[in-house]
This record gives C-alpha cells, sequence and structure tokens, in this order.
C-alpha cells in the first residue's frame, strides 16, 4: 500500500485551514480497519464532503466520482492527483469497476456514495444498485458512514461524521439471494447509513 506523497504534503498544508473554517466532530474511528481494503460508502451532502473525509481518515482513501468532473485537463489532473477516478453513472463503466477492484487488492479504502448524487435535501436517499455490484466484485466488507449538519455544508457550521461497523459479504449476500439481485444489498447499505445519519 503505498502512500500519495502529494496528497500528505497538502493534508499537512490544509489540515489547520480546514479544521478552523469547518467545525468537525468525529466518532467511530476504530470502525476502520488499520489495513486491509474496505469500500468505504457515505452520504453525499456538499462537495467538501470527501475533502473532509480525507483529511479526518489517515489512511489513503481513493474516491469514484462522476466523469463529468475529468472532462477539463487541469481538474482531471488534479482529481487524479487526489487519489479519485471517474465513473460513468450511466452505465457499467468496466474500466471504472476494475480500478475500483484494484484499489480495494491494492490494500487501500474505496470511496463511494452510493447515491450517485448530492443529497438536495441534505438527507440520504435511495441507493444506485451498482454500489452493490462494486460490493461484491470487489469481496470486501462494507464501512456506513454519515455525516450531518443544520442545513447546507458551509464553513463554519458545525458538522459530525460517525462511522458505522463494517458490513461482511455474508450479511451483503447472503446464500439465498439471487446472483443478478443487486438493489436489495445497495438498499441494505443506503439502510444503515440512513441509521446512522437518524442517530446524529
Amino acid at each position: 500500500m503505498k502512500r500519495n506523497k502529494f496528497l500528505t504534503v497538502l493534508k499537512i498544508i490544509f489540515y489547520p485551514i480546514y479544521r478552523l473554517i469547518f467545525w468537525y466532530s468525529v466518532e467511530g474511528m476504530e470502525n476502520i480497519p488499520k489495513e486491509g481494503g474496505v469500500i468505504f460508502c457515505a452520504n453525499h451532502i456538499s462537495i467538501f464532503d470527501p475533502v473532509l473525509w480525507v483529511i479526518v481518515i489517515r489512511r489513503r482513501i481513493c474516491f469514484m466520482a462522476k466523469k463529468e468532473f475529468f472532462q477539463n485537463k487541469l481538474s482531471a489532473w488534479l482529481f487524479r492527483k487526489l487519489d479519485v477516478f471517474p465513473v460513468d453513472r450511466e452505465g457499467k463503466d468496466l474500466k471504472a469497476i476494475k480500478t475500483a477492484i484494484k484499489t480495494v487488492k491494492d490494500g487501500n479504502i474505496l470511496g463511494i456514495y452510493p447515491e450517485g448524487t448530492r443529497s438536495k435535501d441534505g438527507k440520504p436517499h435511495e441507493a444506485k444498485a451498482g454500489v452493490a455490484y462494486i460490493a461484491r466484485s470487489c469481496k470486501c466488507d462494507v464501512i456506513p458512514v454519515a455525516m450531518r449538519c443544520k442545513g447546507k455544508l458551509r464553513p463554519f457550521k458545525r458538522v459530525k461524521l460517525v462511522v458505522g461497523k463494517p458490513i461482511s459479504q455474508a450479511e451483503l449476500f447472503p446464500a439465498d439471494l439471487p446472483r443478478n439481485e443487486l438493489q436489495i444489498p445497495a438498499d441494505y447499505i443506503m439502510n444503515k447509513i440512513k441509521e446512522i445519519w437518524e442517530n446524529i
């Protein structure tokens, strides 16, 4: 598991700044394993929340993001430097899935937003089936996490981040679940996220 030196330097520089402008608290960090590949599934409320998670989590975390963010050469270069890779949300993106599997097999954390887009009202909504497809392909535990604040996430607002207990493959894909059934495990992941969010 290699360290991203570029990201490490940025975290050192921007950690004090983010700590100053985002008043956040964190719970459940003990639920993130110290090593080994896992999938990190979160609700998505703002363009700022991936950065918050990257700063809070000391391990390397690689996020999936919609391919539209990579249409500009400069932004594409920056996103890749920040361990973000593109995914086509309209269908099965085999290249993105291969990248996701490699990320996990290399012992890193794969970050996914099951809803596929930011929530407009701040509440967790329905998950896309794709998150279950990726979870099954990676054959690893899934960690449900949630972020919540009053109103929209902006600088100088209090926000709470909570990490839930890992969900095993056996829990997600029981023996009696049909092979082609993906929405049920996707909903299961999202319900865990909703439970955490509701208890914040």
